[in-house]
């Protein structure tokens, strides 16, 4: 049997185009829904992507960083201990620098006192408040005129002139500012040399000799207090002096 079209001729052209045209608006709508949903699917998965690595790169960090801590904790204690042995070089240096070179200052005096002068005591003292043995060495309120350090001199010579030449000679000392006479006046002891228990012989001032009692002072020292203490970095060294003695 033979298939028959009862279609009208002039109806099928209009019918098939029709029917491709209607075909046709549904497939681009998916097709651009899928490229749509693709394009969102790439960039929520490039996002995700983003977001893990620099999530990753961020521990990483924050690890580093404990680490970087933790190292520096360490070399904390080295980095103090640095700082106290630069405290204490300094309070040496300090301390070095605030000392009176007694030594020096002995060894100057030995050389220009004449022959003929005896010194019967010799005092040294860093600051007018510092005490020798709770010798004054008979110089009165002179050693308080000047803050340095100073040697308190007495004992006797030939006659006045002597004195007056000791005076010039003490003048001559390294650091030196000022030598005042305290009093200078002819002695009555009549004894000559006598001797110690020890065998050894002193020498004391012959009768009509000429008695002086006389204050060398010197530069001041740096950070003496009032009473000799020496002050350098908030460490307190106390100086001692003596007869004859060194802070």
């Amino acid at each position: 049997m033979r298939a028959v079209n009862l279609i009208p001729a002039e109806s099928r052209g209009r019918s098939t185009r029709s029917s491709s045209t209607g075909m046709q608006v549904p497939v681009y709508a998916l097709l651009g829904f899928l490229a749509a949903a693709l394009a969102l699917v790439t960039v929520f998965v490039l996002t995700n992507n983003t977001i893990s690595d620099r999530t990753a790169k961020l521990s990483a960090l924050k690890t580093e960083v404990a680490q970087q801590q933790a190292a520096a904790a360490k070399l904390g204690e080295f980095t103090k201990f640095s700082q106290l042995a630069q405290t204490r070089v300094e309070t040496v240096r300090g301390i070095a620098a605030a000392r009176f070179d007694w030594h020096s200052a002995l060894s100057d005096l030995s050389k220009v006192v004449p022959a003929n002068t005896t010194l019967e005591s010799l005092t040294g003292t860093v600051v007018p408040g510092a005490s020798a043995s709770g010798s004054s060495g008979g110089s009165g309120g002179l050693r308080s005129d000047l803050s340095g350090p100073a040697f308190e001199l007495a004992g006797c010579t030939a006659n006045q002139d002597d004195v007056a030449r000791l005076m010039s000679q003490l003048r001559l000392i390294n650091g030196v500012t000022r030598v005042t006479l305290s009093n200078s006046q002819l002695s009555t002891n009549s004894a000559g040399p006598s001797t110690s228990g020890s065998g050894s012989t002193t020498q004391t001032c012959a009768n009509n000799a000429a008695t002086f009692n006389v204050v060398v002072f010197f530069q001041p020292v740096a950070n003496a207090g009032p009473s000799g203490v020496t002050s350098v970095a908030g460490v307190s060294s106390t100086s001692t002096s003596a007869t004859g003695g060194t802070q």
